[in-house]
């Protein structure tokens, strides 16, 4: 079975980049999978080793990789070299190449996960819908599923035009609890809520993969690790509080020019395997990031989850699923009240039950 994937993987993001990696390590129990390199004018220049789009945020972050020329390169380097060693990339090709066939010789394609109905977060140039990442070119022949995509906060505007996009799908399956909902009604059909990639495969299937030494202990243990995907107030009080408590080094993973708390280790360029190693040496984390709680969950670390004003509904819908809403820190008196300990037997067993699941709602569309 040839089997297409379809996602917004070639970026220096990891969660991106890690889901991406997860689907095709999954979808290749099943065939052979090949990742659509597909050019989005929009997205191309995120491994570029200095942005730049035209616009006063563009500016602003062609300023920022300046400044950390340095980092930004080994950033780039590790991001590329784990791509093209793990995705199994086709040929570039445009939304021109891709409408006139150049991909048509699949049995199966796939499309997700990450937000890729999301024209806000990822534009497609004029905020509406791309139709390549809903698989409007495949051939008639041709199963097309979606797995775990995600609409993140957006809403729907034009909901005859997703009716006709998505009305010849085998099996949608998405990923927060809210885009099912609203999915299942348009459509009036069965919609899945499934986990997200990065939590089909195990703490142990990750490390494998990856060739990481799980004997292997950093030489900072026993550090909190803080990674955001917004600078937030809350998310900095939240930090300062529990180093108080516990007296830990705070090791904080972006890709900021300067920290926006203060930190012992400030890691700037680090690849996605390096974030692997970062959240398996952990002593707990704190996040606002939607992969933050997902490795947080599957590496069975102590975590407190911070509400974050960019894709909040996805954490929320992810801590709901394994009943753990009511740790999620929406408000600073909030802090005092939550303990960093939990009945991590039943978590496992929850993610074993939910994983499963997902996996069967995955495979009985690409086996029948």
């Amino acid at each position: 079975m040839k089997i297409a994937l379809i996602t917004m993987h070639y970026q220096s993001n990891y969660g991106a980049v890690l889901q991406g990696f997860a689907t095709k390590k999954i979808l290749s129990q099943y065939g052979e999978v090949e990742t659509i390199n597909y050019f989005n004018p929009h997205l191309a220049y995120k491994l570029d080793l200095i942005r730049f789009e035209p616009s006063i945020h563009g500016i602003k972050i062609m300023i920022h990789d300046i400044l950390r020329l340095k980092d930004r390169n080994k950033v780039v380097k590790r991001f590329k070299k784990f791509i093209e060693s793990n995705m199994n990339s086709s040929k570039l090709v445009t939304r021109h190449d891709i409408q006139n066939g150049a991909i048509n010789d699949f049995d199966v394609y796939v499309c997700g996960s990450d937000q890729i109905w999301n024209p806000s977060a990822f534009p497609s140039g004029d905020g509406k819908l791309d139709p390549i990442y809903f698989l409007s070119f495949a051939n008639k022949k041709a199963k097309k599923i979606s797995y775990a995509s995600s609409t993140g906060g957006y809403c729907f505007r034009d909901s005859e035009k997703v009716k006709d996009l998505l009305k010849d799908f085998t099996t949608i399956s998405v990923r927060e609890s809210d885009t099912q909902e609203l999915l299942s009604q348009l459509l009036e059909r069965d919609v899945f809520h499934v986990l997200d990639p990065t939590l089909l495969l195990s703490k142990e299937e990750w490390f494998e993969a990856l060739e990481i030494d799980t004997n292997y202990r950093s030489q900072k243990e026993d550090y909190i690790l803080v990674y955001r995907v917004a600078k937030d107030p809350l998310l900095k009080k939240v930090v300062e509080f529990f180093v108080k408590k516990f007296g830990n080094k705070v090791v904080i993973i972006d890709q900021a020019f300067k920290p926006f708390i203060n930190a012992d280790f400030h890691i700037r360029d680090a690849g996605p395997i390096e974030f692997i190693e970062l959240f398996a040496n952990a002593r707990f984390v704190i996040t606002n990031s939607f992969h933050g709680t997902c490795f947080s969950i599957n590496f069975k670390k102590p975590f407190v989850p911070v509400h974050s004003v960019w894709g909040g509904n996805r954490i929320e819908s992810l801590l709901n699923l394994f009943g753990l809403k009511d740790r999620l820190i929406n408000d600073e008196k909030n802090i005092h009240q939550l303990s960093v300990d939990f009945n991590y037997e039943f978590l496992e067993n929850k993610l074993e039950c939910e994983r499963a699941k997902s996996i069967k709602v995955l495979s009985s569309s690409l086996v029948y």
